[in-house]
């Protein structure tokens, strides 16, 4: 078992071993039998419950610094599942139209922004997939229920990985270059 010690616990940690040797010798040599009983057990009384004290400090920092950490998380994924919301009622209202105009496709690159703030590289390269069959039939006027199901299709693969990515265990950040040609090229496909 290796015990992870952060600097921060470190001056506590030094304090409680201070006051454990300077309790032990307190307790052997000024109170050597030469002090009455009574005063030998109010001493340690005092130093058991300093010693309570620091642990009870270094255990509910710890529990805060948890719920802290928790309650970021839980934001955090609130903030991920509106975002997804949200690019996916736009992705319907985009298809639902069976017409792309100009406005759908900076629709799509302010999407991509958002999504850029909270996806993974997996949601990331969906949307991009996605984009990539999206910019392609932007040739056509009018779509077709052929056309109207492949988007559909390619839009149930993204909401695939939006749902790994909302219940996933594995956090993985992203290098800022990797993110930046997952962007980017997704703005590309829709300039082209």
């Amino acid at each position: 078992m290796i015990i992870d010690i952060k600097f921060s616990r470190l001056p506590a940690l030094i304090l409680m071993a201070i006051v454990l040797t300077l309790g032990y010798l307190v307790l052997r040599i000024i109170f050597n039998g030469s002090s009455p009983n009574i005063t030998f057990e109010l001493f340690a009384a005092i130093l058991g419950f300093t010693l309570t004290a620091l642990v009870t400090f270094l255990l509910l920092n710890k529990q805060t610094e948890a719920e802290l950490k928790k309650e970021e998380s839980v934001l955090f994924l609130n903030l991920k599942m509106s975002v997804y919301q949200e690019l996916l009622q736009q992705l319907q209202d985009v298809i639902t139209k069976k017409k792309i105009n100009k406005e759908d496709i900076i629709e799509l690159r302010l999407l991509n922004q958002r999504i850029s703030f909270v996806a993974s590289a997996e949601v990331l390269q969906a949307f991009n997939d996605f984009v990539k069959f999206f910019a392609h039939q932007t040739t056509k006027e009018n779509l077709d229920e052929t056309i109207i199901d492949s988007l559909l299709d390619e839009m149930s693969k993204l909401t695939v990985y939006i749902r790994r990515d909302l219940f996933q265990a594995d956090k993985k950040e992203l290098k800022v270059s990797e993110l930046r040609r997952l962007i980017l090229s997704s703005n590309d496909l829709l300039d082209s």
